[in-house]
């Protein structure tokens, strides 16, 4: 095994995990090229079949109804999950709420949390700001003021994923001077849904609404009350990680396909794979493949084991970048060893080739990987991120 600390009940789920995507998803990205578009309750027959398998809400702690699965073991799933396009791979990497469970308050827990883990709700994050936050949470502008016992919210959020399911959004703010989450239900007066843009990996099973909040009154009881900034951080840390692994698995997919065709596919008399200009990038393709999951799993090990949160960052945002550049080139790569096939919507190189391109953008740019990974180095040295334990 390419990761060798992962145990028997971790390779038995991710062997269950890639079944699931191949028999379930794999004929779901077919029909959703002939329709040109997701078939919502289709999503949600699949999402059953998931729930009924497992696969959900296993990073909960065993108290809310989760299995509590170390992140080597989520991470495991989730690279499954990424070979899965039309974002269908989420339908099998359904994690719960963790990071905003562990600070909500217990009447949040009932009102809120409670709902969602029974998959009678939906929640969306909404943090990305049009003019400022984005990579540079620290830079938000939305507001949030008090007003007797109410908040009064103002700020515009972009990019809210799956907010066209969700019935309530985790907004963060800037309320008295510290970054503040806060639950604003759907119907809340003074949020507005200003339009759904479409995007380069549509169709897809999720939206990325934009929101308005324009004296938004939310209760004080909406409030989550500390922590607000740091459990938006760990949410950043986690997806980043998530998706790290979802690339490793997307590129997976494809290098298999790249091989297979390469083998099969000739050109003046013997199979293209013989050729170095197509057996070359399959090369580097691998070893490229190989580098990443391994940083990605070596990641996710750091975040069960490693007590110290920032060389834990450090190590996931060093994953991201890789892995997201890594799936980008393979990708590109894939295509051109498909030739025109390739660049056709019914074959998954180009559904991958678009679709992994805002990997290197979403929660946290290339450049912001970058630049905590170099921090990282210049506070604490190689040791930290490389070196061998004492």
């Amino acid at each position: 095994m390419i990761v060798p600390d992962l145990s028997p009940e971790i390779r038995e789920l991710k062997a269950r995990a890639r079944r699931f995507v191949e028999e379930e998803l794999y004929p779901a990205e077919q029909r959703i090229v002939e329709r040109g578009d997701v078939d919502e309750d289709e999503v949600e027959a699949l999402r059953e079949k998931a729930r009924a398998e497992g696969f959900s809400n296993y990073n909960l702690p065993s108290e809310h109804g989760g299995s509590d699965l170390p992140m080597l073991a989520q991470v495991a799933i989730e690279e499954e999950a990424g070979r899965a396009t039309n974002g269908l791979g989420f339908i099998v990497a359904e994690r719960g709420p963790r990071e905003i469970l562990e600070l909500a308050t217990p009447d949040q827990l009932e009102r809120f949390i409670g709902p969602l883990l029974r998959h009678e709700t939906y929640e969306a994050w909404a943090i990305t700001e049009p003019d400022a936050a984005g990579s540079d949470v620290a830079a938000l502008e939305a507001t949030a003021e008090r007003d007797g016992d109410d908040w009064l919210l103002n700020g515009d959020k972009w990019y809210v994923t799956g907010g066209q399911h969700a019935s309530f959004f985790i907004v963060l703010a800037v309320a008295e001077g510290e970054q503040t989450l806060f639950f604003v239900e759907k119907d809340a007066l003074g949020l507005e849904i200003v339009r759904t843009p479409r995007f380069m990996h549509d169709p897809y099973i999720d939206r990325h609404l934009e929101l308005r909040l324009t004296d938004c009154r939310v209760p004080d009881a909406n409030r989550v009350p500390s922590g607000g900034n740091e459990g938006a951080k760990r949410w950043f840390v986690v997806e980043r990680l998530m998706i790290a692994a979802r690339c490793c698995g997307a590129a997976d997919r494809l290098l298999g396909l790249c091989r297979s065709w390469a083998l099969e596919r000739e050109a003046f008399g013997k199979p293209i794979a013989e050729f170095q200009g197509v057996a070359f990038p399959l090369a580097d393709s691998l070893t490229e493949l190989a580098a990443a999951r391994l940083l990605t799993y070596h990641a996710a090990h750091a975040f069960d084991a490693e007590p110290d949160d920032k060389i834990v960052h450090g190590k996931v945002a060093m994953a991201k970048l890789y892995a997201s550049e890594m799936a980008g080139r393979v990708a590109d790569r894939a295509v051109q060893v498909f030739g025109g096939r390739g660049y056709m919507t019914e074959h998954p190189a180009e559904r991958h080739f678009r679709e992994l391109r805002v990997d290197r953008i979403w929660e946290g740019t290339s450049e912001i990987q970058r630049v905590i990974v170099a921090g990282g180095l210049l506070k604490r040295g190689l040791e930290p991120y490389v070196g061998w334990p004492a």
